[in-house]
């Protein structure tokens, strides 16, 4: 008798994380049994982080859907997904949907279709790289979908000044003279980047952290600011002062490396220490301290998170702190510059793999704006809403205008999902996805720079399919005849890899079959993404930008105060009882909010608390552990206090993506200064009492 069949297959992590780790399945006859992390992997080194250890749990997991289902109920929450839904075959829900879809075209028109995916999945098949069934949306004309839920404002800051949204090989962070981690919570949201970190510190690197909330990261640095939020480009502006003052600057590279450098050292005057320390609610000495730091300590190497630029001012945000670099000097050196994203290197074939030849778009439509574009557009109003990766009414701001957008009768919503999300609650057909480790994929990172192929381990349980193959059917239901919407998994990687680094390099399907991931070629190492100049239109970096100044962004980076979150000056007191600036970052439990609604992990995360400091807490009459209400104008939710005396003042932090909790009820669908971005961290909450619970939640610092 033989035994059991065993093998291993290569794949990847696809969820919203810079990491994009490499994995290895264990399969025993045609069963995953094991997944781990990938140890030959140069980045990511065989470590997976406990969000995403669980993988294989949350694939069993039994509220999984298996099946299509089509509403019977009425839209709404509260109704249980059994009695809300009836099962029904992949032909008859295809149909439905391309019945559906053609009378909008037939009546309304093309543009009132809109096909909104979201960060659930960020490869180039599957997920929102591309993103996945652009083609046949291309070929149908319908309405574009701008993904403008994360780091858009600073990829458009950024590209003012060094022409790009690209940064150094992280890497290459070893080599760093300093380290400032700027509104990222590295631990939890970059955990595999953390080692290079530390191997920079054990060479003599300061690690400096730059945070309104006193994360796990911020603990563990030799340093941590804790200004205002949305103060972050006052800030940069007074350490440039300072650094130029204190001749502190690379002379060498500004004179042959920049333009512009005299009339924005002009610029600064205001920008004195007491000024910035007023505006950011530090102390004057904390920002000498930090700028004698960067002054000793070369080559800088400055990590942009998406926390700083989640504000109002947040795309100038992230122009204003790329300027700390070149000040410095620091683009030349290996080891100096902006980590912040990988991407670029890449020089994947995106356009001829969504089919861009194939149809334009009549308009675009911005994520982050989803409530206003359910219920205030209409020419023409939106009648179709294709959801996919996507859970916009736990990760969209303004939730309750969301909920209402998405209760309107006459809006058609398809969700594709592998859980009933809350989004599901407001779908009329439900359509169950695979998950990575059933399905092909190509994913990138925004942290390294290394290309991952994810191979198929095992058939996908159910009728679940892949969302390239639910598109194919589409196509062809609606009497499509174009070639290219019908084109294979495989296919698809095989043309995205066809460019000339890739071809020079012979890098081919098949060589990443064999492997499972390559260093991408246009990224040789050590990598230097400036060293033949900067992409801008002067071949220079940028202190000044004709092109900012067009767009209506100045010539000159500035700061914009935020709309709502902490005073221009005084203290926090000003501001009355009760009244704090929300913050709710990266859970350590899950990322955004994938895998958060099973029981798996609300068992082990709960429902993440709201830290506040204790001189707040104290003059609220709010006790540690007490059930308490954060509101304002837009909306409410309830949680848990802790009260902690490391947390800033006047600040309250929590978690995102937490399912059944409603925190983005608080938040203003209001656009940042660049991009449309969102502004999830320029919100103004008040917080009151409820009265005492039972036990005391973990810390919601991560």
């Amino acid at each position: 008798m033989t035994g059991p069949s065993t093998h291993t297959v290569i794949g990847s992590c696809p969820l919203d994380c810079p990491d994009a780790c490499s994995w290895v399945v264990t399969v025993t006859d045609g069963e995953a049994v094991r997944l781990r992390g990938n140890p030959d992997h140069p980045f990511t080194a065989g470590g997976l982080c406990k969000k995403v250890n669980p993988w294989l749990k949350h694939a069993a997991d039994p509220t999984r859907l298996l099946r299509p289902h089509r509403r019977v109920a009425p839209k709404g929450p509260g109704v249980p997904f059994a009695e809300a839904f009836e099962p029904i075959g992949w032909d008859e829900a295809i149909d439905d949907m391309a019945a559906r879809l053609t009378a909008i075209i037939d009546t309304t028109g093309t543009a009132a279709i809109w096909p909104f995916a979201g960060t659930g999945n960020v490869g180039f098949v599957q997920g929102c790289g591309v993103p996945v069934g652009s083609r046949l949306w291309n070929h149908l004309g319908v309405s574009g979908h701008h993904l403008t839920i994360c780091s858009v404002s600073g990829h458009i800051g950024l590209g003012y000044s060094t022409g790009t949204g690209a940064g150094m090989d992280p890497e290459d962070v070893v080599d760093a003279g300093i380290v400032v981690i700027w509104g990222s919570n590295t631990l939890v949201a970059n955990q595999h980047w953390w080692p290079f970190v530390e191997r920079a510190r054990g060479a003599g690197a300061p690690v400096v952290v730059i945070d309104p909330v006193t994360t796990r990261t911020a603990l563990r640095a030799d340093l941590h600011l804790a200004p205002r939020p949305g103060s972050d480009a006052a800030l940069a502006l007074g350490l440039c002062r300072q650094l130029i003052a204190d001749d502190a600057v690379d002379h060498t590279f500004l004179a042959d490396r920049t333009l512009g450098f005299d009339e924005f050292a002009d610029s600064l005057d205001p920008w004195t220490i007491e000024r910035t320390a007023e505006v950011c609610g530090l102390e004057p000495g904390q920002i000498v301290q930090l700028a004698t730091l960067l002054a000793d300590h070369r080559p800088l190497a400055l990590k942009l998170g998406q926390g700083m630029q989640r504000h109002a001012g947040g795309g100038q945000a992230a122009r204003v702190l790329s300027c700390v670099p070149a000040l410095l000097g620091s683009f030349d050196h290996i080891g100096g510059g902006l980590v912040y994203s990988t991407d670029d290197p890449y020089r994947l074939n995106r356009v001829g793999a969504s089919g861009r030849h194939l149809g334009d778009r009549p308009r675009h439509l911005a994520m982050t704006n989803l409530a206003a574009n359910l219920l205030d557009v209409d020419d023409p109003p939106v009648e179709a809403l294709i959801v996919h990766g996507a859970n916009p009414v736990v990760s969209n701001p303004d939730t309750v205008r969301v909920r209402e957008g998405l209760s309107r009768p006459d809006l058609y919503t398809v969700v594709i999902d592998i859980f009933a999300t809350e989004t599901v609650d407001y779908a009329d057909l439900v359509l169950p996805s695979t998950m990575q480790h059933e399905q092909w994929e190509l994913n990138n990172s925004f942290a390294h720079l290394y290309l991952n192929l994810n191979r198929p381990a095992v058939e996908p349980p159910g009728e679940c399919l892949p969302h390239t193959e639910i598109f194919r059917r589409l196509a062809r239901a609606m009497g499509l005849d174009e070639p290219a919407l019908y084109v294979s998994d495989e296919e698809l990687i095989s043309e995205l890899l066809d460019t000339e680094p890739y071809r020079t390099a012979g890098i081919t399907l098949e060589v990443l079959k064999e492997k499972g991931w390559v260093r991408v070629p246009a990224a040789p190492s050590p990598y230097r993404p400036f060293a033949d100049g900067f992409p801008t239109a002067s071949r220079r970096f940028e202190f000044v930008s004709e092109r900012a100044e067009a767009d209506g962004h100045g010539r000159l980076p500035n700061h914009r105060p935020p709309v709502e979150a902490g005073p221009a000056g005084g203290s926090w007191s000003d501001r009355g009882s009760g009244c704090y600036d929300l913050i709710a970052n990266g859970s350590d439990g899950h990322v955004n909010s994938v895998f958060a609604g099973t029981a798996l992990v609300r068992e082990r995360s709960g429902a993440p608390p709201v830290v506040l400091h204790s001189d707040d807490a104290r003059r609220d009459g709010i006790a540690d552990g007490d059930r308490i209400e954060v509101s304002n104008d837009r909306g409410r939710f309830m949680a848990t206090a802790i009260v902690e005396p490391g947390t800033r003042p006047g600040v309250a932090a929590t978690a995102k993506g937490a399912w059944s909790m409603d925190v983005n009820a608080t938040v203003a669908e209001r656009d940042s200064d660049m991009g449309r971005g969102a502004v999830y961290h320029d919100n103004r909450v008040t917080i009151r009492s409820l009265g005492r619970t039972e036990g005391r939640p973990s810390s919601a610092k991560s």
